[in-house]
């Protein structure tokens, strides 16, 4: 079976049998067609460069966008379509098939926290069966409050007030941006260092890797920013549990972000203990195709998955673009 996870700044591929045996994962940037036109270019020539290791059964896809724009959902379908045409597959949108992966099939509330953010959230419907939805992700330029994005957005504004004396934390734009720019921050030298970027939204989260360090070594501005930004995600979880009428229903997390101590111990202390995720969102990828193929997917079969997975996996310290 092929798992597939699309994000914002990454994709993930692997392969897995039906007793758990992992070949991957391999990673390539990011196919959101929101903000990568070359999205359907480096899709295809990921999954060229990596065919499947014997006779494909089954893929389950989770795409960046899909659901969201009747065009692009469109597309993404004919060409998994094209490209599967001779093996049954299923297109999901990726924070589904993050969901999936941290409850391996049950209920609850993933909160999502990557390049971009959202919550995808599902419990039963008083009318029988379940009911989903989903919270946020509605991209930069209306939110993604609390992702790597917006922290590494959050930061650069900081440092800029900093830069100009409007922030009274002076050392806040030097312990930022020295590190990226190889010379003392300026305005000049920041402007050049963003406008040179080939994909700004992917540049400016990967920022947030450094607010976290130095978060974690005691800078208040850093500090500041990522409790900001977990009271931003606990707020996407609240109103889930909100209007689906269960304060109660479990959370899990899912994406970079959530591998920050201080973002995941805020968040704790705002939403109560979350549920380990049984699967990272590459292993719920994997998971849906197991179970669609009618193989067993036990805790014995997660265990095998999850292993080689979490080696390379989010939750992990915030991460760069991966060629």
């Amino acid at each position: 079976m092929l798992g597939l996870d699309g994000g914002g700044s990454k994709t993930a591929l692997a392969y897995v049998s039906s007793a758990g045996e992992v070949v991957g994962p391999f990673y390539a940037p990011g196919t959101n067609p929101f903000d990568r036109p070359e999205w359907e270019a480096v899709l295809r020539a990921f999954l060229s460069a990596h065919p499947a290791p014997g006779p494909l059964v089954r893929a389950s896809l989770g795409l960046p966008g899909y659901g969201e724009s009747p065009a692009f959902s469109a597309r993404q379908v004919d060409i998994c379509a094209e490209l599967f045409s001779d093996c049954p597959h299923s297109v999901m949108n990726d924070v589904e098939a993050a969901f999936v992966g941290a409850f391996a099939g049950g209920l609850g509330t993933l909160l999502l926290a990557g390049t971009g953010s959202m919550v995808w959230a599902e419990d039963c419907s008083p009318q029988g069966g379940t009911r989903q939805l989903r919270v946020g992700g509605w991209g930069e330029g209306f939110g993604d409050e609390g992702s790597a994005y917006w922290i590494g957005r959050r930061a650069l504004g900081l440092a800029s007030q900093s830069l100009d004396g409007r922030h009274p934390d002076a050392d806040f734009a030097d312990l930022l941006l020295t590190p990226v720019l190889g010379e003392f921050p300026t305005q000049t030298a920041l402007l050049t260092w963003y406008y040179g970027q080939t994909h700004a939204r992917s540049a400016v989260a990967a920022l947030a890797r450094s607010v976290n360090d130095l978060a974690d070594a005691g800078q208040p501005t850093a500090q500041i920013i990522l409790l900001e930004a977990a009271e931003l995600l606990a707020q996407h979880v609240s109103a889930a549990r909100r209007q689906l009428g269960n304060p109660d229903l479990p959370w899990s997390y899912a994406g970079s972000v959530l591998g920050s101590r201080t973002v995941l111990g805020a968040l704790t202390t705002l939403l109560g203990t979350p549920q380990v995720p049984a699967l990272p969102p590459l292993g719920g990828a994997l998971f849906h195709a197991a179970s669609r193929a009618g193989f067993t997917t036990d805790t014995d079969w997660q265990a095998r998955v999850r292993a080689p997975l979490l080696s390379t996996s989010t939750p992990q310290p915030l991460l760069q673009e991966q060629a």
